[in-house]
């Protein structure tokens, strides 16, 4: 007898607890499986002239002095590197071309000056702002030059002055890239090589376009 009031009580201990469970379950509502919140996506965008290229450029160049008034053509090629910071660009470039920006003249004294600049070169920083696919930038370094300056005197004597000066280049420039890895340019240098050894000063400027293919 005693038996049997146990096996009453437990059952009626289970009957409660399984009808709290279900007054429980029904507050809760139905079973919903756990979504985690989404992810935010962030798309950086690509940096356009990160990167080393290499290119070929072409121009125009005349000379300060106002002794032979040189001027003439030239082409060459480049080759760099840019570091991207956001809007911020910055690198380092170097060049070489051969040409002939030279002049003639002869003095009231029947005396004949010629002056070549036959091929120059430059190593340069470059720093710009970059909006999109074009790049604004500023440039400065180092400039060597090859320079011819001859006097012919009415007497029949001649002086020489031939050799590698070196100065310095100024500029500035704007930078298109209108391809994946294709950019052309537009650029302005100011060459500063003093006076050679005949006193004939040998300052020029230059502006020149380019085509860079980027790595």
């Amino acid at each position: 007898m005693q038996s049997l009031t146990v096996k009453s009580a437990f059952g009626g201990a289970l009957l409660s607890l399984a009808a709290s469970s279900g007054a429980w379950a029904a507050d809760l509502g139905p079973y919903q499986p756990y979504t985690p919140p989404p992810q935010e996506v962030r798309y950086d965008a690509p940096s356009i002239w990160q990167g080393a290229y290499v290119g070929i450029n072409g121009g125009y160049g005349w000379a300060n002095s106002n002794v032979t008034n040189s001027e003439g053509g030239y082409g060459g090629a480049q080759v760099g590197y840019n570091w991207q910071r956001g809007r911020l660009v910055f690198g380092i470039e170097g060049d070489f071309q051969g040409g002939d920006i030279g002049g003639r003249t002869t003095t009231a004294f029947d005396d004949t000056v010629r002056s070549n600049i036959n091929w120059f070169s430059t190593v340069r920083g470059r720093v710009g702002i970059a909006s999109g696919p074009w790049l604004l930038y500023g440039t400065g370094g180092v400039a060597f030059a090859d320079v011819d300056t001859r006097v012919r005197f009415s007497d029949g004597d001649k002086w020489k002055s031939s050799g590698t000066q070196t100065g310095y280049a100024v500029g500035g420039g704007l930078e298109w890239a209108f391809a994946q890895n294709w950019s052309a340019k537009a650029e302005y240098l100011y060459v500063g090589l003093g006076d050679d050894a005949l006193g004939v000063n040998q300052d020029f400027q230059t502006v020149r376009l380019g085509l860079n293919y980027k790595f």
